[in-house]
């Protein structure tokens, strides 16, 4: 049986979420043979396939931190009527929110690969790793009932959950420090026709309702789409009568490009582990069970969602938090707190630290000063044990809560583009990664309209 004509790349990357489809867009476009390996049949990872949006944040104050091959994604959107842009973050919570067409998004991250000169392999699941002499030779994957072997120079792991770091026997932590807890998982579900204006008109009327707006009354009107965080003590009520029975504090919905088409991120799947099969597969039940029971409660109690019309969830339970690789350098909170600008920065973000309590319903905020950011390193990225592996995402080198910040889809889509510039440069230069030279590596991604601080 025909399978695949070619077998060896360059560099392979396996997933193709954003950080994932930013990585191998950068190795393509500096002259790589690329190879994107992913188990969907399209691009986007969670925007795409778990209904996550709105991008969230681009920016650090008024300075835009989020730069290159994100931003230029964003603006083929803007120019198709496929996005809004950037528009102001009218919860209060951040700075701006990139609303976007999710199905618009796959086919543009595709097109961007293929012009790239990215091959593209859906549907294949990495199941084996190949490991020789200290270094990945070849990746057994699985597509549909076939079993194949593919080999890279290097591998570059945007799975998310770290998932080839961990086939590769190479370490990784997971969860919190003191009892190994992540962050829980949210199954997303989208709305349509809930009436924008009705909700406009309470954050006018009683903008204690939204309790990130207390000092920023009136922002939602600069916002060309509604995004609202509140009615607290509707959802407190919905507790108490039995109408809720998980823990979530807060109403919280996102419009996306199209208007009045809402995401509800509300779902709270507490105590289940991202990376078990029979656990995940319980999220699952458990998240959708909980999209049913928050979709009966917002047209009943919840201003604005009385003809609301629910038009798809998931269509996976959304990770925040699983794997992290043990890396060279391990990214710590007070890192992101002193807003630490590091030699071999690959990217920056401002983003706050964001943790979900894997408890309970809080969620636990930190927030940088105005316009404050942090650069993340090139060493968070890379380890000693399998070198030619390199981390890309959210499954990068981090302490829990500096990952609460840096997990965010920009900062991915930013550290993807890092790491396939860094492992172009590298073979460019024919060394291996932790020799790239710094400033080599800094004027390839300012030349590539990266922010760097």
């Amino acid at each position: 049986m025909h399978i695949l004509t070619e077998t060896t790349y360059d560099c392979i990357v396996v997933g193709g979420g954003i950080a994932g489809s930013m990585a191998a867009i950068a190795a393509g476009s500096n002259g790589l043979s690329v190879l994107l390996v992913e188990e969907e049949g399209y691009l986007g990872g969670s925007l795409t396939a778990c209904g996550t949006g709105p991008m969230m944040t681009f920016h650090a104050g008024d300075l835009q931190v989020i730069r290159g091959l994100p931003d230029a994604l964003i603006e083929r959107l803007v120019q198709k009527g496929l996005s809004v842009g950037h528009i102001p973050d009218s919860t209060g919570y951040t700075y701006t929110v990139t609303p976007f067409d999710s199905e618009g998004m796959k086919r543009e991250l595709e097109l961007m690969c293929l012009e790239a000169g990215v091959q593209l392999l859906y549907h294949t699941t990495v199941i084996h790793a190949d490991v020789q002499d200290g270094l990945l030779q070849t990746v057994q994957c699985s597509c549909a009932g076939n079993l194949f072997s593919l080999s890279a120079r290097y591998f570059i792991d945007a799975s998310g959950d770290a998932d080839l770091i961990a086939l590769a026997g190479i370490p990784f932590e997971m969860g919190r420090e003191k009892d190994g807890k992540d962050q829980p998982m949210t199954m997303n579900f989208k709305l349509v026709g809930v009436d924008i204006q009705a909700i406009r008109d309470i954050m006018d009327r009683e903008v204690s309702l939204f309790p990130f707006l207390a000092d920023k009354a009136g922002l939602q009107h600069t916002a060309s789409r509604l995004s609202f965080s509140g009615f607290q003590e509707l959802m407190r009520k919905g507790r108490a009568d039995g109408r809720l029975t998980f823990d979530r504090d807060i109403v919280l919905g996102f419009e996306t490009n199209a208007e009045g088409e809402v995401i509800i991120n509300m779902t709270r799947v507490l105590e289940h582990s991202p990376v078990d099969p029979r656990s995940l597969t319980d999220a699952e039940v458990e998240g959708r069970r909980q999209v049913w029971e928050l979709y009966a409660f917002l047209k009943e109690c919840i201003p604005g969602f009385g003809n609301a019309r629910m038009i798809i969830s998931g269509p996976r339970i959304g990770i925040r938090s699983s794997r992290r690789l043990q890396g060279a350098y391990r990214i710590s909170s007070d890192d992101l707190l002193s807003e630490c600008r590091f030699e071999d920065a690959i990217a920056a973000c401002g983003y706050p630290i964001d943790i979900h309590s894997p408890d309970g319903d809080a969620t636990n905020s930190t927030f940088f000063r105005w316009g404050g950011f942090y650069t993340i390193p090139l060493r968070s990225l890379l380890n000693t044990v399998v070198p030619n592996v390199v981390a890309a995402g959210r499954n990068i080198s981090c302490a829990f809560s500096a990952h609460a910040s840096l997990r965010v889809s920009p900062s991915c889509a930013a550290i993807g583009q890092g790491a396939g510039t860094a492992v172009a440069l590298a073979i460019e230069h024919g060394c291996d990664l932790f020799h790239l030279q710094s400033d080599a590596l800094r004027a390839k991604l300012l030349d590539a309209g990266v922010f760097l601080g």
